[in-house]
């Protein structure tokens, strides 16, 4: 109501201010008519003006003249006195003819001076006015791009409330379909639901016949349930009925299908959520009468839990009843309250009809008046000009002229008065599309009123929801974190494996760089004993040169070798040397003992020392395989190490991953948290963020927004026409002044009285 009383009071002030500008558009025509007269006057005196002042200027002139002829003549008496005496009467003579002469040219000059002011004040006027007709020309160029302008998105935003429309109905009928689709197979889930009763009922009557002990027990619990049962079947088929009779009234009133489209579908959700947990009650109770055959016990509990069920559904029923009252209620308060509206916008409107035509009958009558006065005014200036005519022909030609010319532009006035009537109309009609924009605003905000309340009741149902699936949640959240616990307790004992692991690496890595050394120095030993050996041997291979020339006998040759082994120098190699050069030593000894009757039995003297280093190779390549055993461990170290580092890797990225995921939930549930009862089923976070983002509600989102945004543009486009229609009323007063033209301020109180 109180929307609708600041509607009729919006409206009453605009039709004062339309009156109000109305009248002050009489004044102004008023006014003009009053300084048509006073300008007519006006321009009586210019015109003795400027006469006057061509006089005078002719006068001026023409006393300039004689002057100088009078100082010429002057000039010439004395001369002619002097040559010729002075005769009586003689500068009398020649002075007294040319005065009708002087009168004549005077006139004349007068004539002439007028002219050319005439002339150059008719030149200024031409300029002036085509200086207004050019900008009045470009105004109205202006005002019909304006209009055309207006007239495209007035066109745009019909053909967009067209397809909205049509979008509207497409959707309804849909719906329709889908309501009518749900409750066939609501109907097909009922039957389904009495027939597994009837098969219940004769398995309890089995049952009845097996166990007589437990018989009146299980025969009221049964009772009950059926009636229960009956009761619910009884309120859906009167919430099909119900829901009949609000399709059929849906059919007929658009408005109100989308005003109660959003309803529908939270009664269907609701419907749909009762035939579910009817069929989860129904698995349950065929659950329950197949533990009847084994266990009494579980009969009687699961029997207990369908009873609450069976109350919590008919709560739910009788609420959805409540719900449904109330709906129906605001509904027929609505329309009453839109068919007071349009009665009242109704009654404004023949009112304002009524209002336009008399203003319509005013000026009429005060462009009649004002013709009146025009035509007066023209034969009195008429009279006048052929009292001038009689005197001066060529005035009467000019004059006619200009008459001509004020005939023209009083023509272009004209022509501009149709042109203003013309955008005045055009601005009425403008008027009454706002109007029919306005009602179709009130009713979009009136629906939008509407579904915000639905959509509040929806959040308030989801953040139930939201509680106790948060409550589930956290305990899954729990479950994480201790899972989380686990996995870093895991990561801990993988870190300590890896540590334990890394530090055998550097202890095996330290220890094959010692074996290196120790390697490298042998190797240097072996070599610095294989140049002090090969020393030896040449010399040896010297001296048995010579004791083959000599031709010594064999003892000769024993003792050098004899002497040779216990050499200082021989001693000195083996207390210097490693094991592995006292093993080469021996054996070297050994082979010198067997190569000596060789080599003096041969006949070459250019033998090929022995090779020393065969034992050592043997060392080496033990060496060489120790380092890679060494290797071979160290490479499997580095693998097992690269594979706990990418296992624990992917752990913690997983670990990151999943704590991200259980943070945004957490701060998105936290901000809608409240108390709430009933669900604790413990679905996955796709399920939830399913539940929350619905299909539906964002098809609800884009209509509101576009609604949204076409009011916007809607009330944009009526401030810029207001604005418009007020630049325009400015500029048609401002018009009607400079065409009337302003009166001269000495002859307006005797125009006036």
């Amino acid at each position: 109501m109180a929307q609708a009383l600041s509607e009729e009071e919006f409206q009453r002030m605009q039709l004062c201010s339309q009156m109000e500008q109305l009248e002050r558009e009489n004044q102004q025509l008023k006014d003009g008519a009053a300084g048509s007269g006073a300008a007519q006057a006006g321009s009586l005196v210019d015109g003795e003006l400027l006469r006057l002042q061509a006089e005078n200027t002719a006068l001026q002139k023409n006393v300039a003249a004689l002057q100088e002829r009078y100082g010429k003549e002057a000039g010439r008496s004395p001369a002619a006195s002097e040559g010729e005496g002075d005769p009586p009467g003689g500068p009398a003579s020649p002075v007294l003819p040319p005065m009708p002469l002087a009168e004549v040219e005077l006139k004349w000059a007068m004539e002439k001076e007028e002219k050319r002011l005439l002339w150059e004040q008719l030149q200024g006027l031409e300029t002036l006015k085509q200086a207004e007709t050019s900008r009045l020309q470009e105004e109205l160029a202006k005002l019909s791009e304006k209009l055309k302008k207006k007239q495209e998105s007035f066109c745009r935003l019909q053909t967009e409330k067209e397809t909205l429309f049509n979008d509207s109905r497409n959707k309804i009928e849909e719906l329709q379909q889908r309501k009518e689709a749900d409750l066939k197979a609501q109907l097909a889930r009922t039957q389904k639901l009495q027939q597994e009763l009837e098969a219940a009922n004769q398995s309890l009557a089995e049952l009845r016949d097996q166990r007589q002990g437990e018989r009146l027990e299980h025969a009221a619990a049964l009772r009950a349930l059926q009636d229960q049962v009956s009761i619910q079947s009884a309120d859906a088929q009167e919430q099909v009925e119900g829901l009949l009779a609000e399709n059929n009234a849906l059919r007929t009133s658009l408005a109100a299908l989308e005003q109660i489209q959003t309803s529908k579908t939270q009664e269907l959700n609701a419907l749909r959520e009762q035939t579910t947990g009817l069929t989860a009650e129904l698995q349950q109770r065929q659950a329950e009468y197949e533990d009847l055959m084994g266990q009494k016990d579980d009969l009687n509990s699961q029997l207990q839990e369908s009873l609450r069920a069976n109350s919590r559904l008919l709560e739910q029923l009788q609420e959805i009843g409540q719900e449904k009252e109330q709906l129906t209620q605001e509904l027929q308060e609505a329309r009453k309250s839109a068919e007071k509206r349009k009665a009242m916008l109704d009654e404004l409107a023949m009112e304002t009809l009524q209002e336009k035509s008399q203003h319509k009958e005013e000026l009429g009558a005060v462009r009649l008046r004002h013709e009146k006065e025009v035509l007066g005014v023209r034969a009195r200036y008429e009279r006048e000009l052929r009292e001038l005519h009689e005197d001066k022909k060529r005035q009467e030609e000019e004059l006619r002229g200009q008459i001509r010319e004020e005939k023209a532009r009083t023509r272009e006035l004209e022509n501009l008065q149709q042109t203003v009537e013309e955008l005045q109309a055009q601005v009425h009609s403008m008027d009454g599309a706002k109007g029919w924009f306005e009602r179709r605003l009130k009713e979009a905000e009136e629906s939008l009123q509407q579904q915000q309340q639905e959509q509040e009741e929806a959040l308030k149902q989801c953040r139930e929801q939201h509680a106790s699936e948060l409550k589930s949640k956290e305990e899954e959240l729990q479950g994480v974190r201790d899972q989380l616990q686990q996995a870093q307790e895991e990561r801990d004992c993988h870190l300590k494996t890896i540590n334990s692991l890394k530090q055998e690496v550097k202890d095996t890595v330290d220890g094959q760089r010692i074996l290196e050394k120790k390697g490298s120095a042998a190797l240097k030993d072996l070599k610095r004993q294989l140049h002090l050996e090969r020393k030896r041997a040449d010399k040896l291979q010297e001296r048995l040169q010579d004791i083959l020339t000599n031709s010594k006998s064999r003892s000769g040759l024993e003792e050098l070798v004899l002497s040779e082994m216990n050499s200082p120098s021989r001693t000195q190699t083996g207390d210097s040397s490693s094991v592995s050069s006292f093993s080469y030593r021996e054996i070297l000894r050994e082979k010198e003992s067997s190569t000596v009757p060789a080599r003096s039995l041969s006949s070459s003297p250019q033998a090929q020392p022995p090779r020393p280093a065969e034992l050592s190779d043997e060392e080496v390549a033990e060496l060489f395989q120790r380092l890679a055993e060494t290797q071979q461990e160290k490479w499997m170290l580095e693998e097992k190490v690269k594979h706990l580092e990418v296992s624990s890797a992917s752990m913690a990225e997983d670990l990151c991953r999943k704590s991200a995921i259980i943070e945004t939930y957490v701060m998105d549930s936290r901000i809608d948290v409240s108390v709430a009862a009933g669900h604790t089923d413990r679905s996955g976070l796709g399920s939830v963020l399913r539940d929350l983002v619905k299909p539906g509600d964002e098809n609800l989102r884009e209509m509101n927004k576009k609604l949204q945004n076409m009011l916007e543009e809607q009330l944009t486009k009526n401030m810029h026409l207001h604005k418009d229609m007020e630049v325009l009323s400015q500029e048609i007063v401002r018009l009607s002044k400079e065409c009337v033209g302003s009166p001269d301020p000495d002859l307006e109180p005797g125009e006036a009285s």
